[in-house]
């Protein structure tokens, strides 16, 4: 198999039409099973990361939904359904994304929720309705149509096939119009995902802290950079540089004279963090599923380029940029829609400016730096997102009431 791959891939041009073949076939597939089989009104079908986890706003629409009408019929499609069995309730039906039978979930269900974009061969009547909920609505890094690493010929079925973008700023409805070329509704209620911060609900924290095995009573800094791009494409280990956990958590013990911990988290497009020492104060939680938890039980955010940053604001507690590799990071990875100098956030280009800034920052004003990133972005977050979200889907099915 693998000199047949090596054959292909040496002839010019046979493994793009290898590609383009196959593309065409799941297209008519779908096509012919929308047709054949029909759409039925009341199925619903999520996937968050390209099938890589049940999380983020896909999850939080997708639990909402089952609560106020479990009348939906529910579909994840995941790419290991079976690593998920011990994390998927009841009440959902998974499927292996990319196989025929997503396909034929696809092309007969009423409605799609997604938060990335979806492949190029995707078929939906107009019958089916797609509502996009991309997974970073106040992210620093240009994406989409912006990046200057898109390819000549760029595109995106979302351009012309979304019914639905959910937005939690005017940053987010910005990215919308120009990353996606989109010119639909927005709904501009804020981000399913980030109802949980604006409630910010003590009981629903303390059971996550429980659930990670960390005393209620201790402080979290939770470190949580962006990928590498040269990390994910290779599936290693993303290093963190430079960066001193163990004197930040020092630090912050000796300024707040109580115990802190610290918790790690990979992007979950690579494989892991290297470079993180061994120590009973830093656990990796790169494997746990949705990042809105993790969020809503730390007591402070480090991270680079993330868009977590943006969502953290709302907590109103104290957001750190770690930023020393960004000119290496503009040439490699990511350009950005703004000058972070010129943002409210706080940055250390090294790890003299992180304890520098961790021994001066004035725990009262933090709130005034959060309120100066939401204002920032324009943030509209409501806490209630999910909500709306499912009050749009109803309102296209004939025969469901607003509630049970």
């Amino acid at each position: 198999m693998q000199s047949l791959i090596r054959v292909i891939n040496n002839i010019p041009g046979l493994k793009e039409g290898i590609l383009s073949t196959i593309a065409m076939m799941k297209k008519s597939y779908m096509f012919i099973s929308n047709k054949v089989i029909g759409v039925k009104e009341n199925k619903i079908i999520f996937i968050s990361f390209n099938g890589r986890s049940y999380s983020d706003n896909p999850r939080v629409i997708s639990e909402k939904l089952h609560e106020l009408h479990p009348e939906f019929e529910i579909v994840w499609l995941f790419n290991d359904p079976e690593k998920k069995k011990d994390i998927i309730p009841d009440y959902i039906r998974c499927v292996k994304n990319g196989s025929l039978r997503a396909l034929k979930e696809l092309a007969t269900s009423k409605f799609w929720i997604d938060n990335f974009c979806k492949p190029l061969y995707i078929y939906k009547s107009e019958k089916q309705i797609y509502v996009q909920t991309w997974h970073g609505d106040r992210g620093f890094k240009k994406i989409l149509h912006d990046s200057s690493f898109a390819p000549p010929g760029y595109k995106i079925v979302e351009t012309k096939i979304c019914d639905l973008a959910v937005s939690g700023s005017e940053y987010g409805n910005m990215q919308y119009t120009s990353a996606f070329k989109y010119d639909g509704e927005i709904l501009q209620v804020g981000y399913p995902r980030n109802d949980i911060l604006v409630q910010n609900n003590r009981n629903l924290a303390n059971s996550i802290k429980s659930k990670l095995d960390i005393n209620i009573e201790t402080n979290i800094l939770l470190y949580a950079p962006t990928l590498r791009r040269e990390a994910s494409q290779k599936k290693v280990n993303q290093d963190i540089g430079e960066i001193d956990l163990i004197e930040a958590l020092s630090i912050l013990e000796e300024k707040t004279k109580e115990k802190w911990i610290c918790i790690t988290r990979a992007h979950s497009a690579v494989s892991g963090l290297s470079g993180i020492p061994m120590s009973e104060k830093i656990i990796d939680v790169s494997l746990y599923e949705d990042m809105s938890d993790l969020l809503l039980v730390s007591n402070m955010l480090i991270t680079d380029y993330s868009s977590s940053a943006g969502d953290f604001a709302l907590l109103n507690r104290p957001i750190i940029l770690f930023q020393n590799d960004r000119n290496e990071y503009l040439e490699k990875d990511r350009t950005f829609y703004f000058d972070i100098e010129d943002s409210p956030f706080l940055v250390a280009m090294n790890q003299q400016d992180l304890i520098k800034i961790i021994k001066q920052i004035n725990l009262n004003d933090i709130e005034n730096n959060c309120k100066s990133i939401l204002n920032f972005y324009g943030t509209n977050e409501t806490g209630k997102s999910s909500e709306a979200v499912i009050n749009y889907l109803v309102s296209k099915v004939g025969g469901l009431s607003n509630g049970r």
